[in-house]
């Protein structure tokens, strides 16, 4: 764990510059002069969603690494992540510049995509199950406070300079290629056994079809997963249009914008962690989900009135809101299929759960922006109303859990009541 939590400190300086509300303020306040306005906020849209539609790559990442060496595998897409930060670096303030600066911020997402889904088989096997959730926990800590940090440095550096992000971007590059020449000799427990697992699963290699076989034959799982989309899709187009609305509606400084979207919630996300980590360690991820997903409902009916009514203080407590709903929410997302999944299996769960979180990441985003763009060709300051719709999707899901949990909840209990009832007779 001690390594684990190094290795991951100094990536997680590399991922602070890649960070989709920090890209996405980059791209507001930078380019604004070169592209027109609905072009800007499509890019933010892309941006903000690439860190979560990139896991639409995950099945493939999977099947690459099926029974091969899998700290090698992640240091490696690693190693991708760092070196596409220095490319962003090198974006030109052109039209052209922005087509590239977005294209190689989805190429360091996409990397981290592989390296989420493989690391999650990596942890399943050097952590127990009833300390898992708060090893994980520790690690999402470090990263939430070094992000934060990193993200908050930049965007002071862009109160003086909007292009001061150019000269950090290398450095940070540098920290994870550290982290990935580091993470090539990872010990992995059993790492022989869990391959040979892998390989006598199936053909060798995780397909589309194990996927659709795993839904249609896992009736709970697929519920957890149909909800989480509905739900997912709430949370994943709101930085987006954090982004929009702060700029455009209340105009808010480029720091400002950066601490909202990204420092904020990331502060709140590393001090609150530790207590998401012990209630997943006690029960059922829907049962777990039940009780988190309202955190998301509140972070969403604090900023609806803050965007209607120009209340840039609800915006604030929002993000500490959002932050709190992000803390027990990548815990739930890192962990949740185990409750599920059998090892051999981990991965393929694992990697259905990224590959829809990358469908609803590519499709969210750009939604919530066509909605704004659409609210305000119908009158100036219509797209204030906009945060209606993801409040609406995440109410709709965190309704959803509390249903499942009591259901499985029923379902377990009727056979021990069945047993008890016969013992009697």
């Amino acid at each position: 764990m001690p390594r684990e939590l190094q290795i991951n400190a100094l990536m997680a300086v590399a991922l602070g510059a890649l960070e989709g509300g920090l890209l996405g303020v980059i791209v507001k306040n930078g380019f604004s002069e070169v592209a027109s306005g609905p072009a800007i906020n499509l890019a933010v849209a892309l941006v903000t969603g690439a860190p979560a539609f990139a896991n639409v790559a995950s099945l493939i990442f999977a099947n690459l690494a099926h029974g091969r060496p899998k700290s090698r595998w992640v240091a490696s897409l690693m190693a991708v992540c760092a070196l596409a930060s220095l490319m962003i670096a090198a974006a030109p303030v052109s039209a052209t510049g922005l087509i590239w600066l977005v294209a190689w911020m989805c190429i360091a997402r996409l990397a981290w995509a592989g390296v989420i889904t493989l690391r999650a088989a990596i942890w399943r096997a050097n952590f127990p199950r009833r300390v898992r959730a708060r090893i994980t926990g520790r690690i999402a800590v470090t990263y939430s406070l070094l992000i934060a940090a990193t993200s908050a440095g930049i965007g002071v550096a862009m109160e003086f300079d909007d292009q001061a992000w150019r000269l950090m971007y290398p450095f940070t590059a540098a920290l994870g290629l550290l982290a990935a020449w580091r993470y090539r000799r990872f010990t992995v427990r059993g790492h022989g056994r869990l391959l040979r697992q892998e390989l006598a699963s199936g053909s060798g290699r995780i397909r589309l079809r194990d996927a659709i076989e795993v839904l249609k034959s896992d009736r709970w799982y697929r519920r957890y997963m149909a909800t989480m989309f509905v739900f997912g899709s709430g949370n994943l187009m709101v930085i987006a249009l954090l982004v929009v609305l702060l700029a455009e509606q209340l105009g808010v400084s480029r720091l400002g914008q950066v601490l909202i979207t990204t420092t904020l919630p990331l502060l709140a996300l590393a001090a609150l962690t530790p207590i998401w980590a012990r209630r997943l360690d006690r029960v059922h991820i829907l049962d777990y989900r039940a009780f988190h997903a309202w955190t998301f409902v509140l972070a969403m009916a604090l900023f609806v009135p803050g965007a209607i009514f120009g209340q840039v203080l609800l915006f604030w407590a929002g993000a500490g809101a959002l932050g709190a709903a992000f803390a027990g929410g990548r815990l739930g997302w890192n962990l949740g299929h185990n409750d599920f999944a059998s090892d051999a299996h981990s991965t393929l769960y694992m990697s259905i759960h990224v590959t829809l979180t990358g469908v609803r990441g590519l499709v969210a985003p750009l939604v919530g922006v066509g909605l704004y763009q659409w609210l305000e060709s119908t009158g100036n300051g219509n797209g204030r109303f906009v945060l209606l719709f993801p409040l609406m999707l995440t109410l709709a899901g965190a309704t959803t859990f509390v249903i499942l949990a009591r259901l499985r909840r029923r379902e377990m209990s009727e056979p021990a009541t069945r047993k008890r009832a016969g013992s009697s007779i």
